[in-house]
């Protein structure tokens, strides 16, 4: 993701982890806070909370994700905010 992109609000209904590969990420999850990571840093997201998250550094984001889903279950689902 290029600085100051961002993902969108949106829900995941599987588990998903990530580690950030490259840059910092922030995840904004309204009302809850927000939580930023940085290269070399892992999180295992919400499930079913919206959140948004922004590249919030000054050069590229990358994040390696890795979905505990199931055949034909999205892995993202948009939300309005």
């Amino acid at each position: 993701m290029a600085p100051g992109t961002e993902t969108g609000w949106h829900t995941h209904g599987v588990p998903l982890t990530g580690l950030v590969l490259e840059g910092e990420l922030t995840v904004d999850y309204g009302d809850k806070g927000k939580r930023t990571y940085k290269e070399g840093q892992s999180l295992a997201e919400a499930i079913n909370i919206p959140h948004n998250g922004k590249n919030t550094g000054s050069g590229m984001m990358r994040l390696f994700v890795v979905y505990i889903g199931a055949e034909g279950l999205p892995t993202s689902v948009a939300v309005k905010h």
